[in-house]
């Protein structure tokens, strides 16, 4: 039996740190993808205070910069030659209008551009597992708006449909990983953990819009453990959410935009084509 890897993105908050927390005992070795090598290496100190024999390793990426997350990629090519189960659970709410490094909008470029291309990078590792799966973190915000061109790099900013654009990518990231390779046996869950609010970012804008945000996003909100549950039970019994889309736990049907096969395809291939890559 070889060794069981997990790599997981946003573990230093949230959702993420909280599922980290409970996973730390289920694998041999975690590998933590984070931005903030300070809040990491915090992490990783409680993570052995709950599992002292813990095999830990810290890689940064920001994932809404190209070269950090291709440079990520490689330092974990240089560590493992596979990985079990990767989580693409990073994510934030802007509220206001930013750029990427890239120049991309830049929730789309942290929720979907960079998990997708970290996710093309590390496949074959995947693959290359006994366990052969990929979790992603979306959200019901997918249902807020439907896909439009520009794709990436929008004229005009709304921060609840730039929100619900960003998370319907990265489900269809996830049908398009399950359409293509669960017959080569990869297992892929698109989790919806529920919204955390204090993840939500009101800086830098009017409380007034704040609050409108805050008050849209309300039927979501959950506590960080329950949110957590969601990716935690999806990583734990692979088969039981394979293929499926699990909305706090229970496998639920995709609607409205997400089942839009052609937007989807469209969509796909663009980021093919943005990212210069030849196929997912």
């Amino acid at each position: 039996m070889t060794e069981s890897i997990l790599a997981i993105t946003g573990p230093t908050s949230g959702i993420g740190r909280a599922a980290v927390k409970e996973l730390v005992n289920d694998f041999d070795r975690i590998l933590l993808l984070a931005r903030n090598m300070e809040k990491a290496a915090y992490l990783k100190q409680e993570l052995l205070e709950l599992n002292p024999e813990a095999n830990l390793g810290i890689i940064e990426c920001d994932l809404s910069v190209l070269d950090s997350v291709k440079q990520a990629a490689e330092n974990i090519k240089n560590k493992v030659n596979h990985i079990d189960c990767l989580v693409n659970n990073a994510g934030i709410v802007s509220t206001t209008h930013k750029k990427s490094a890239d120049g991309y909008e830049l929730m789309m470029a942290t929720n979907y551009i960079g998990p997708f291309f970290l996710t093309h990078e590390l496949l074959p590792l995947v693959m290359k597992s006994e366990q052969k799966q990929v979790v992603v973190v979306t959200s019901g915000a997918y249902k807020f708006a439907p896909m439009k061109k520009p794709f990436f790099k929008p004229k005009r900013f709304n921060a609840i449909s730039g929100y619900g654009r960003s998370k319907l990518g990265i489900l269809y990231l996830a049908q398009e990983l399950h359409e293509f390779y669960s017959r080569k046996g990869l297992r892929t869950t698109a989790v919806h953990p529920g919204a955390v609010s204090t993840n939500l970012g009101k800086d830098n804008v009017s409380r007034k819009v704040a609050d409108a945000i805050f008050a849209l996003l309300d039927p979501f909100f959950v506590s960080v453990e329950e949110g957590s549950q969601s990716v935690i039970k999806a990583v734990r019994q692979p088969e039981k959410y394979a293929g499926f889309y699990s909305n706090q736990g229970e496998i639920a049907a995709v609607k409205q935009y997400g089942s839009d096969f052609k937007m989807r395809r469209e969509f796909i291939d663009a980021t093919l084509e943005e990212l210069d890559l030849k196929a997912l």
